[in-house]
């Protein structure tokens, strides 16, 4: 396993190797090889999200990692709020872990975390391989790709009693070679199922007040386009 910092740039900007796991924190040692979902990432999963990732990433062991993950996440974000609390920092702007399965044909499952402005979340365009979901801010499942948008009041954010910290989660499927992945609503929603129980973790964290109006368990709300009859069925 290889991790790496990239040059600081405009706050902790990590850049990370694709498929490779990616949760910071103790030495090499210390980390087991491979583990189940639910002992990986800080051990942020349930057991029955542990499953969800298994449907995402096609396997049901995972590349070891270290146990600091929430901590340098949560650090960032107040980094990042700091430097412009209403500004952009997002995609890529902090690798908080990665999923990443044993075998050769299998995924990595990579979550990652910045902030958002408030125009962000306005509307209802999206990804032609995504749909909305009323959850959080702005919700949008796909089975390759997730985002999840949530607000922070936090005592250890200064300002945010003001100005919330506006926390954005994003997770993608790297690394799948050939394998094809079904674009269907299990699939999506699996995934989005994933993204939360990361942003609820770090809204823990963070002391987010009431979770940053994320719920302890994920509901699963699916808003139809304007496009798509709402008698349409959900593929």
């Amino acid at each position: 396993m290889k991790i790496w910092n990239a040059t600081r740039a405009a706050g902790a900007v990590l850049a990370l190797s694709l498929g490779v796991s990616a949760c910071g924190g103790g030495s090499e040692d210390e980390r087991p090889a491979f583990a189940g979902a639910e002992k990986v990432c800080d051990g942020i999963l349930s057991d029955d999200t542990a499953r969800a990732v298994e449907t995402v990433v096609g396997d049901k062991t995972f590349h070891g990692t270290g146990d600091d993950a929430l901590e340098n996440t949560a650090s960032a974000i107040k980094e990042f709020y700091a430097e412009d609390p209403g500004g952009r920092k997002y995609v890529g702007s902090k690798i908080f872990c990665a999923f990443s399965g044993r075998m050769r044909e299998a995924g990595s499952l990579e979550i990652s975390f910045g902030i958002y402005r408030p125009d962000d979340v306005l509307g209802t365009d999206h990804a032609e391989d995504q749909r909305l979901y009323r959850l959080g801010k702005r919700a949008l499942a796909g089975s390759e790709r997730s985002s999840l948008y949530f607000e922070c009041v936090s005592p250890q954010i200064d300002g945010s009693d003001e100005q919330p910290a506006r926390v954005y989660a994003n997770s993608r499927l790297a690394n799948i070679g050939s394998r094809e992945v079904e674009d269907t609503r299990a699939t999506r929603e699996a995934h989005l199922t994933v993204l939360h129980a990361a942003a609820l973790a770090v809204a823990k964290e963070l002391g987010c007040e009431d979770n940053g109006g994320l719920p302890e368990k994920v509901v699963l709300e699916p808003i139809a386009d304007r496009a798509e009859p709402s008698g349409a069925p959900a593929t």
